[in-house]
């Protein structure tokens, strides 16, 4: 019984992911657009910088210069950071902070934010239009900045991008690029054409200010991520909540290279996700609101590297299992072939297939690991935290 619950499971969402895949493929970029009012849009860029290096300042000096003629106001928050880096980072901004979260109970990021938004509904006379939220390895082009305002101004409440890594030098970031892509594609692409509620990136992301700093006051300061729970949040708040994602704006991001960073990464992601789900399951599922229910369907998803490379390794025993006459179907074998075929869609439309093939051994031991740490993500010693992938910690 607990094996047939199990593999039907599973089946519907390999089911649930080829459907979001196919109508990943139909959808069209927004076409460019030029407001002329997009320069007056009183924008406020957001960098919440953890430990900032070198490298984060290098960053943040040329994303400052794409501000230019733009009525934006740069905000630099660091966290732990050393003297003299925050002396570079100050120089930069418009507006500065430095703070310590360490000691506070509960997510440190949740805290930061919260920090933050509070601070901004001090800069200036009038209070700004927008906040871009951004990683301190993420870069937008001006061309980007405008296209993202255009959204807002034209009624979405969020505007996205999408994230472009840098570079994909190994299997690891290779394997963080393509789950991102595919994450893009299934609930970015596809929800924007099913007309339902696109999933936040997490950063790189142009949001009403009013919305943010409601949504950031109601983080909870337990999930062990940031991005799921802002997303209820928001869907809470405006039951008709509009998000933009486009194509044509691309947000450079530095992909994880670091296998243990990578896990580290996975492990507050999956904790993140099942958290939400537990705590917000049943009440977006029983909404009469239909992206709160598919929003409730996406966060119990299983793991990608589960419902795919583990499936493909049980079906033997499955089909086993169904010739003696154990199993009324062979389910995981069916769920086997429709995640990949679902999985070689993707691929091949984005052009992937190739290379995939050519490193699949370190795919399969990164997807492998992936699953290890999804278990160890539910762990109640996750939450209350946010987990940093800077090893140095």
């Amino acid at each position: 019984m607990i094996y047939v619950l199990i593999s039907s499971y599973i089946l519907f969402y390999a089911v649930f992911m080829l459907i979001l895949v196919l109508f990943g493929t139909s959808y069209k970029k927004p076409k460019l657009t030029q407001d002329l009012t997009a320069h007056k849009h009183k924008l406020i860029v957001f960098f919440p910088v953890y430990k900032p290096s070198k490298k984060a300042v290098q960053t943040i000096r040329k994303q400052k210069k794409e501000l230019s003629n733009l009525n934006a106001q740069l905000y630099v928050l660091s966290q732990d950071g050393k003297p003299e880096i925050d002396s570079e980072l100050q120089e930069i901004s418009d507006h500065f902070d430095t703070h310590s979260f360490a000691s506070y109970k509960g997510n440190s990021y949740h805290h930061a934010l919260e920090f933050a938004v509070d601070r901004m509904q001090l800069f200036g006379e009038e209070k700004a239009d927008s906040v871009l939220l951004l990683d301190p390895d993420n870069f937008v082009p001006k061309e980007g900045i405008l296209q993202l305002i255009n959204a807002r101004t034209n009624g979405a409440h969020v505007a996205m991008g999408q994230r472009v890594s840098y570079s994909e030098d190994t299997s690891t970031s290779l394997f963080d690029g393509l789950s991102e892509r595919l994450n893009d594609f299934m609930f970015r692409r596809a929800k924007s054409v099913l007309g339902l509620t696109p999933e936040l990136s997490g950063s790189g992301m142009l949001v009403e200010l009013t919305l943010f700093t409601n949504s950031v006051r109601k983080l909870d300061k337990i999930a062990p991520g940031m991005d799921k729970q802002l997303l209820i949040n928001m869907m809470f708040e405006y039951e008709r909540l509009s998000i933009s994602y486009n194509e044509n704006v691309v947000i450079l991001d530095e992909k994880t290279e670091d296998d243990s960073a990578y896990n580290r990464q996975r492990l507050r992601w999956f904790g993140n996700q099942y958290y939400n789900a537990k705590k917000f399951g049943i009440r977006l599922l029983t909404s009469k609101n239909l992206s709160l229910i598919d929003y409730g369907i996406t966060l119990w998803r299983p793991p990608r590297s589960f419902q795919i490379v583990l499936a493909v390794l049980f079906a033997p025993f499955d089909v086993w299992l169904f010739l003696s006459g154990f199993t009324v179907a062979p389910l995981i074998l069916i769920s086997a072939i429709i995640s990949t075929s679902a999985l070689a869609v993707f691929l091949n439309q984005i052009g992937a297939l190739a290379n995939v093939i050519k490193n699949i051994f370190p795919v399969l031991r990164t997807a492998l690991t992936n699953g290890v740490t999804a278990a160890k993500s539910m762990r109640n010693k996750n939450e209350g935290t946010f987990i940093h992938t800077r090893i140095d910690e």
